[in-house]
């Protein structure tokens, strides 16, 4: 029995020692005694994993983390003395669109509030613009706005940025532009500061979600041969056009003016270009207050242009809010350059065009323009109407050229008169003769534009009085 306890002791003892020297017989020696063996045995803590950063959501460009940042959409003044503007190669995307008149009505966006060192004149909001702002849950910034895209934010009760509410609390004016001969409306703008300055007043944040403009990803190059599409230009009234000429050296599109002349920042002097350029074709018509435009915008055709050539496409868009869907020639979904865009909204109505050229000079057959709303006006009226317009403003014309030169002419004769008394008693005075046959040509030239002028008056059989000026269309900014 003795025998027997020791022996339950001895095995009792040696169980210790097992259990206690565990590691050194089946995996080696603890690093720092029993303390640490326990701490070996609690589980180990899964690392929370990082949100990867999201890409610029306009120009998919990876070049900051622009999670949680909305976008902000900014409506720029396009009218006669509004250029050149500030803002613009900063801008992200540019849309551009006919809404009112004939001058197309211009929105800049921009991912990032902070990358607005100006941007202006901020023109009037257009719910056109609006349909392409809200889907990215931008904040539109603009002074004023139609009754239209009044309606529409305040169905939404989506908050904007008005300066005609908020005033120089978020938007200033410039001076030195004023004093250069810019009309006052032409001088308002606006900074990234400012915005946020203006928005704390309604409680209103730019941190939130934001969504992606397109598909991005890249894209195989185009060899030089396959260049098909080099210079667009898209006409949104006679008077009123876009050009856009790919640059090889840079694969970009720098865009010009309708005379031709390069469009600049004038916060910077730098020439607007984009990787990507877009024509939305859009059925367009009339809304009922006469002369603002409106645009089917559930979906239509449209031209894709990046990297010197360019494809037809699809696009779809659900309702106000709901993100444009770009589809291929095959139906699948478009994969876009990344870069800034430059969108055109197109309705092919009266006096609206497109041309298209490839580096060989050839003129691209592009798809048929969209048909026309019902309450569009067809190409036929259209073109009788402008041409009534135009017999009338050409009598206007006439009329006010016959008074103005009738008005001038009696001093022209004097001045002739006196001079060729003067030169009566000094003949041989070479500037007397000089001025004598400059007063001449006044008086003929005088003469000649009441008799051209007149003749259109006789032919249209009216008289020299002055007439009304002919009703026409609403020329407030698009």
């Amino acid at each position: 029995m003795k025998r027997t306890i020791q022996a339950l002791g001895m095995t009792a003892a040696l169980l210790a020692v097992l259990l206690l020297g565990g590691c050194s017989i089946f995996g080696g020696a603890p690093e720092s005694g029993a303390d640490s063996t326990a701490e070996s045995a609690q589980p180990t803590a899964e690392p929370t994993p990082q949100a990867e950063p999201l890409p610029n959501p306009l120009t998919g460009v990876a070049d900051a983390d622009y999670t949680n940042c909305r976008p902000v959409a900014v409506t720029l003044r396009t009218l006669d003395g509004a250029m050149p503007q500030w803002g613009l190669s900063s801008a992200d995307v540019l849309v551009e669109g006919v809404s009112e008149g004939t001058t197309a009505s211009l929105m800049a966006l921009y991912a990032n509030v902070d990358n607005i060192s100006k941007a202006g004149p901020v023109g009037p909001g257009r719910d056109l613009l609006l349909q392409l702002a809200l889907p990215l849950n931008a904040v539109p910034v603009h002074i004023d706005k139609n009754i239209y895209a009044s309606n529409l934010l305040n169905t939404l009760s989506y908050q904007d940025l008005d300066g005609y509410h908020i005033g120089k609390a978020a938007f200033a004016f410039d001076q030195d532009r004023q004093n250069a001969g810019y009309r006052e409306e032409n001088c308002w703008y606006t900074t990234g500061e400012m915005i946020r300055n203006g928005l704390s007043n309604y409680g209103t944040t730019l941190e939130g979600a934001n969504t992606p403009l397109f598909v991005f990803g890249e894209r195989p190059a185009v060899a030089e041969a396959a260049r098909n599409a080099t210079a667009l230009t898209v006409t949104f009234s006679p008077s009123d056009s876009e050009q856009l000429t790919y640059a090889a050296d840079t694969g970009l599109y720098v865009k010009t003016n309708a005379d031709g002349s390069a469009t600049t920042d004038a916060d910077n002097g730098q020439q607007v270009a984009f990787t990507n350029v877009f024509v939305l074709y859009a059925s367009s018509g009339i809304k009922d207050d006469g002369y603002t435009r409106d645009y089917d915008l559930t979906g239509g055709t449209g031209l894709y242009l990046t990297g010197g050539a360019w494809e037809q496409i699809h696009w779809t868009k659900e309702d106000a809010t709901g993100p444009l869907q770009l589809t291929d020639a095959n139906g699948q979904t478009l994969v876009v350059s990344p870069g800034k865009s430059f969108i055109a909204i197109w309705g092919g109505y009266y006096g609206q065009g497109l041309t298209l050229t490839g580096a060989d000079g050839t003129q691209q057959t592009l798809p048929e323009k969209p048909a026309l709303l019902e309450s569009g006006v067809s190409d036929e009226a259209a073109a009788a109407a402008q041409a009534e317009f135009d017999a009338q403003q050409k009598i206007i014309d006439a009329q006010a050229a016959v008074e103005e030169a009738n008005a001038q002419l009696p001093d022209a004769q004097t001045a002739l008169e006196e001079a060729q008394a003067a030169l009566d008693e000094d003949s041989e005075n070479a500037d007397l003769i000089a001025k004598r046959d400059e007063a001449q040509a006044l008086v003929d030239s005088l003469n000649q534009t009441i008799a051209d002028n007149q003749a259109i008056l006789d032919a249209a059989g009216v008289s020299a009085e002055p007439t009304p000026a002919p009703e026409e269309s609403a020329s407030s900014e698009g």
